[in-house]
């Protein structure tokens, strides 16, 4: 079993280099760089996203107990943080990073993930998850950076609003429900730039990657990462045993929870004033060690 696994990541891995070796080699420009990490944030990705979702069986009350065991994890990890920022009187510029370092993931790596190791029933749990907790996810992260500033209801909902990732599943979820189907040149449409999401958020992750860092935060990076590739699936595992929680369910959502968080958590961090060089070094930590740390849990549960 741990020959496909390898496989399954090698490509991953693979164009995370190439975007590291082309970045440092100055075949593109930083700038262009991020022009294409827009694109892809603001375009593709979303894209991609809709295709899935608007056309995804969303079968809720068949997977409500796997769901409701993710919900489970992330509550609990949300929880934990902010109890943590007013015990251990984190600075109020962190309190967004450690958040999203913990509950955000990386769509670009699962859902390539899912593609080469399960089949559709994969696919539909994976979306079902991203359908219904990004949008959470995303004001969750939006609330803990916020907290520098004071809680302001309209800046939180305008952060909101503007974010590309929650607009497009609350769209899709709304297709989804709805008795419309999309055309074949349209569905045709979304597929062309769906399709060049992955291995452009990939190479992008790869170009993002840096280390700019202070040994005072050594320790903490190191731990956070740590904290979110191991334990977090382990809680995961054991939740989804308690609740009886079996299966490709629990493959799916044990991974999901052992994925390193989202590149585009950087941005966020940036736009809305919190630690964002922190956030960056977080983010590639945790991309390196999760290609140590995906093998071994997937090992575990597949």
């Amino acid at each position: 079993m741990i020959a496909p696994i390898i496989n399954s990541l090698i490509p991953l891995g693979l164009c995370i280099l190439t975007g590291f070796v082309l970045k440092h080699q100055g075949f593109l420009s930083a700038k262009t760089w991020q022009q294409l990490d827009r694109l892809n944030y603001y375009l593709l990705f979303p894209a991609l996203l809709f295709l899935n979702l608007a056309t995804a069986d969303m079968n809720l009350a068949k997977f409500a107990l796997a769901l409701s065991v993710v919900l489970a994890v992330l509550l609990l990890a949300s929880i934990a943080i902010f109890v943590a920022h007013r015990v251990f009187d984190i600075h109020p510029q962190n309190i967004g990073v450690y958040m999203q370092s913990a509950i955000r993931f990386n769509t670009y790596v699962g859902l390539a993930l899912m593609a080469s190791l399960f089949d559709e029933a994969g696919m539909v749990i994976f979306s079902l998850i991203i359908a219904l907790f990004i949008p959470p996810i995303n004001v969750i992260s939006v609330i803990a950076l916020s907290l520098q500033h004071g809680f302001d209801a309209r800046l939180l909902l305008m952060n909101v609003l503007k974010n590309p990732l929650i607009v497009v599943c609350a769209l899709a979820l709304a297709f989804n429900a709805s008795s419309l189907t999309l055309m074949a040149g349209v569905e045709g449409f979304f597929g062309q730039l769906a399709s060049a999401s992955l291995p452009l958020g990939l190479l992008c992750i790869g170009a993002g990657l840096q280390f700019r860092l202070k040994s005072s935060e050594l320790g903490i990076i190191i731990a956070n990462s740590l904290i979110r590739l191991l334990c977090m699936p382990v809680l995961a595992y054991a939740l989804c045993t308690m609740m009886g929680v079996v299966g490709i369910e629990r493959q799916i959502i044990t991974l999901f929870f052992a994925l390193p968080t989202a590149p585009t958590a950087f941005s966020l961090t940036q736009a809305l004033g919190g630690n964002h060089p922190l956030m960056a070094n977080i983010i590639s930590m945790q991309t390196l060690l999760a290609m140590l740390t995906l093998p071994v849990i997937l090992w575990l549960v597949l």
